[in-house]
């Protein structure tokens, strides 16, 4: 039976704090969708980095760094692949921006 696409992780994080969206199981890989999508009126900045297994995030793992997403909108980043042990950390300047992951996760 072919896999069918799920919710691997979902997080509305408090302002300024940087979180776990998820962290890909070990012996696994991950084929996935990020949606973001800001609850609120006003302008809100995300942060979203795809940080390899035993790094720390640094500039060159960011995905998207304070980036602007108007009042009631969404975003979307899609065809995102990661290793056994990668994780996806994600922030949110004011607050009002909840993250949503969907996709497979293939056990090796």
């Amino acid at each position: 039976m072919a896999a069918s696409p799920q919710i691997i992780g979902q997080t509305k994080p408090p302002a300024l704090d940087t979180v776990f969206l998820f962290v890909v199981p070990d012996g696994s890989t991950a084929e996935f969708s990020i949606f973001i999508n800001n609850q609120s009126q006003a302008y809100d900045g995300y942060s979203i980095a795809l940080v390899p297994n035993g790094q720390m995030q640094t500039p060159a793992t960011q995905l998207a760094y304070l980036t602007q997403l108007a009042g009631g909108t969404t975003a979307a980043f899609s065809g995102l692949y990661l290793n056994s042990g990668d994780s996806v950390l994600v922030s949110s300047a004011l607050g009002s921006c909840s993250f949503m992951a969907t996709g497979l996760v293939f056990s090796s």
